[in-house]
């Protein structure tokens, strides 16, 4: 990175070539690798991918996961019914916090749909 008062330009490095470019611009988002805590979700049960990430909704119905009951699982929903994931920790998920709020406030709301339906 390189700038005098602020961000001005980055360097990028191809880890396998080893071929570098520059790129001028002000803002950069950094995602370093996390790693889910979901190990308490596999003791439950609680379907995971090969990452750790806790599987919820329709991924529930394209893989080896099993679904218990005779209805769809609802979006947030983990292959433990009743059991709902939001933000990073779910497979798929994009990451940004602003998401996770989003996800938590539904999961909110389809505990309530749960609770009163089953």
């Amino acid at each position: 990175m390189r700038g005098d008062r602020g961000l001005e330009e980055i360097t990028l490095a191809d880890r396998a070539t080893g071929q570098k470019r520059s790129a001028k611009t002000r803002w950069l988002f950094v995602c370093v690798g996390g790693v889910p805590q979901t190990d308490w979700a596999g003791e439950l049960g609680v379907a995971r991918d090969e990452g750790g990430y806790l599987l919820t909704g329709c991924d529930l119905l394209r893989g080896p996961a099993s679904w218990p009951l005779d209805r769809d699982p609802l979006y947030l929903e983990t292959s433990v019914p009743g059991i709902f994931a939001a933000g990073d920790v779910r497979h798929g998920s994009v990451k940004p916090v602003a998401a996770a709020v989003g996800e938590g406030a539904m999961a909110v709301a389809f505990v309530h749909r749960y609770l009163a339906n089953g």
